[in-house]
This record gives structure tokens, sequence and C-alpha cells, in this order.
């Protein structure tokens, strides 16, 4: 089964997904422009139509595997550099990257340079048409002036502004079925706020951080700043960092070194883990607590007790089902019953990046892993979120959910080959999947 295009731009691939079945090409008859076509050619037509379910014409091939776990690798690569190494901009894409490829299944990867040239596009912008009239020699700008340009020139010119939920659309203090109806994450991927000039503070970070240090590549901007991250319930600010020079933090290949905290792609992920999370979310602690991932909060408890006891509600299970059937073929509307693929993603990144600073991270990994089927894996997750300091100073409630959980996978783990806990060396360690081309799956409807 091929696909025909007659555009040759990756940014008109993308569109290949939504194809029209009439131009998938096949040797199979077609059933719209000749009824005389042979039903003995489909064993399960009988009445002169084939079910699209079965039909291997409306089917394709899934390259979610394969990209997602190269838009990984990118990820972890970056990250491996250390806070004064990491590109948030290329982390934030590299997110987007493979939660697309997790719901889209495309044989097209998301054009994350195109997006980043987006950015480039808007450096220049501000070099060539607002700073020009300044003085050229950089030590004789005023920071306070440019800066406030920058600022304008996002804010007020291209309009980029938060949303009207910010920080949470969760409401505080309560307890919610589905989290992902409260929450559009569409507001925590870069390259979605590029298109809509809309997203939460910790990507409008990402975004005026990297535009800055476009500016300093171009030589526009001589002085150092860095972007304050401290209070996500707002737009970012710039904070000039005093006798600081542009040369002082270019490294010997030109690029710069990080001077935005990685707090904001922590908190990009962990948005992210919200809104796909498929089991009810407790907000009770107030969304300072819940967005620091503290306690036993948010959506731990209410995973454990599904796993050990099962899920009661009917009507819970028939939005998952639906759920679950929707995502399957890349539709991204989903009811906001959450995505049991893109939370395990969102969690894996969060335990990469901030696991040692925050090990109840691990403990909501292995709780997505039990879900998953992945047994061993969350068993020692679990195993290691317990001997942390966090875990044994746990809340009687949460030490005894971890307890069951661990009895729970024990005997299946031991029965399977073991596994260690998820490190940014065993990540870079993985080995590539496979393509599974006799594996087909259902076209987006």
């Amino acid at each position: 089964m091929q696909l025909h295009s007659s555009g040759s731009s990756t940014v008109s691939h993308r569109f290949a997904r939504h194809a029209s079945p009439c131009r998938l090409r096949s040797n199979w008859p077609r059933p719209g422009r000749d009824c005389r076509w042979d039903i003995g050619r489909c064993p399960s037509a009988h009445d002169g139509r084939v079910p699209a379910e079965t039909d291997i014409r409306y089917r394709r091939a899934d390259f979610s595997e394969v990209h997602s776990f190269e838009a990984r690798q990118a990820f972890v690569r970056n990250i491996a550099h250390g806070e004064a190494g990491i590109n948030l901009a290329d982390a934030a894409f590299q997110i987007a990257a493979e939660d697309d490829a997790l719901v889209s299944h495309s044989s097209v990867k998301l054009p994350v340079q195109q997006y980043a040239k987006r950015m480039q596009r808007m450096a220049e912008d501000i070099a060539r048409h607002k700073l020009s009239h300044m003085p050229s020699v950089g030590s004789d700008r005023d920071p306070e002036a440019i800066l406030q340009i920058v600022q304008e020139y996002l804010y007020t010119e291209q309009k980029f502004q938060l949303p009207l939920t910010n920080l949470s659309g969760v409401p505080e203090h309560t307890r919610v079925d589905h989290p992902g109806v409260w929450e559009n994450a569409k507001h925590a991927y870069l390259h979605e706020t590029l298109i809509s000039k809309k997203g939460i503070a910790a990507v409008l970070a990402v975004l005026q951080a990297d535009v800055l240090q476009r500016l300093m590549k171009l030589g526009a901007v001589e002085f150092v700043v860095r972007t304050d991250c401290s209070d996500f319930t707002r737009i970012p600010t710039f904070v000039i960092l005093p006798g600081m020079t542009r040369r002082m933090i270019t490294k010997s290949d030109g690029s710069l070194l990080n001077t935005c905290t990685s707090d904001a792609i922590i908190q990009i992920l962990r948005f992210l883990k919200r809104a796909y999370w498929p089991f009810a979310w407790d907000s009770s602690q107030g969304l300072a607590a819940d967005s620091r991932g503290l306690g036993i909060c948010g959506g731990f408890a209410d995973a454990a007790k599904v796993a050990l006891e099962g899920e009661a509600d009917a009507a819970m299970q028939a939005i998952a089902r639906t759920a679950k059937h929707r995502l399957e073929r890349g539709i991204w509307t989903s009811p906001g019953a959450g995505d049991l693929r893109r939370a395990k993603s969102a969690c894996e990144r969060l335990v990469l990046i901030a696991g040692e600073d925050f090990p109840a991270e691990r403990r909501d990994l292995a709780v997505i892993l039990l879900h998953c089927g992945f047994l061993p894996q969350a068993y020692a997750e679990l195993r290691a979120y317990a001997a942390t300091e966090a875990g044994e100073g746990a809340s009687a409630e949460e030490k005894e959910l971890v307890r069951r959980l661990t009895a729970l996978v024990q005997k299946e783990a031991d029965a399977q080959s073991k596994a260690d806990p998820l490190t940014v060396k065993s990540a870079l360690a993985a080995e590539a999947p496979d393509m599974d081309t006799d594996r087909m799956i259902p076209l987006t409807w």
C-alpha cells in the first residue's frame, strides 16, 4: 500500500496521514467504482460490502514505535549534557515529536526543524527591524531597552499569550474523574504554541529564552540574562546577570550555555502527565503542590486503587474503551478519558530529567507501567522509590498502597527477566525497536 503525493516538502507530506482512501494504490477492486467486484476475494463479505475494520485497503503500517524512540533518544542525549548544556527548545520539540508519533502513527516525523526556523526568523526580525536603530556597538546598547523591545515583539506584536486556565484547568482542592477534560494538552507543546500563539508559562519561558539566545548568536545582544521561572502563573520575565557577556557563555562549538532553568521542561511534562492521566486526579493540596509532584495527591492513589481493586464504574470503563478506540486511530479529539501511552511517556521523561530531585515521579511511573503490563519495570521503580528518603517518609496511606502494589507485581516480576530502574544511562543504551511491517492499524476516520 502506497500513498501518492505530488508535493515534495516535508510539511506537505505531514498531511499524508489524512489522505483520502481513494488515493491508496491497491490491487483490490474499488467497490465505489466497480459494482462487479469479486466478493469471493474477501471471505468476510457476504452482502457485497467489506467491513472497514478488516479491509486491508483501509489499513496502514505503524511507525509510532520507531519515530517515538528516535525522539526519545534525542531528548535523552540533550538532557545528558546537564543543566548548563541542555537546549530547552530542542527538548520541548522532541517531547512534541514523541507524542505526535505515538498518537498519529504517521510515516512522517513531526517537522521539528521547520518549527525551529520559525523561531530563527523571529530573532532575525527583531535584530533587523527592531534593534537596527540602536547603537551598533553592543556594549553601548541599553539592556533594559532591548529586553523591553523583545518582550513587546513577542507579547504585543506576535500576540503570544497565556491560556485562560494557565497553570492548570483542574479545579483546586477537589477530585475530578477525568483531568484531561480540564486540560488542553496543546498548550504545553512548543510547536502548537508557535501556531496558536497560546501556551502555558513554561512553554513561553522556553520560547523567549531561545529567541534571546538566537539574538546573542546573531551578535545583536552582548549581555546575558536568565529567564525567571519562579512563578509559572504569569508571563516569564528576563533578569539581567551583571558583569556577564555573551563571550563568557559561548562554548567552543559556538553554542551557548543554557541560562533558563530546566524547571520549564519539568513543568511542561507535568502538565502533559496530568492531561493524559487515564484515572481520577486529586488536587486537594492545591495547584502549587500539584505542579511540584508532592504528596499522595495527583493521580497515584486512584490509579493504584484501580490496579488493586479494579474499576467499579461501568460508565468509566465505557468512556475508557471509546478513548482507546479513537486514540488508536490517531484522533486527537479524545473525550478526556486519558491516553495511557502518552501518560507513560510523560512519566518516563519526568523520571529521566527530575527523578533524583523528585522521587515521587518514579512512584507515578511505576503505577502506569503496571497498568501497561510492564511488571518487572514497575517492580523496579516501586523498589527504587521505596528506598528513597521521600518513600521512607511518606504517609501511612501511601506506604500501604506502595506495599500492596509491590506485592502484586513481585511474583510476576520474579518470573520474568529482571529490570533496572530507568536512568539516563539505561535510556541511552536502549536498543532501537524493529519496524513491524506485518502489523497494520486502521486508518484515521
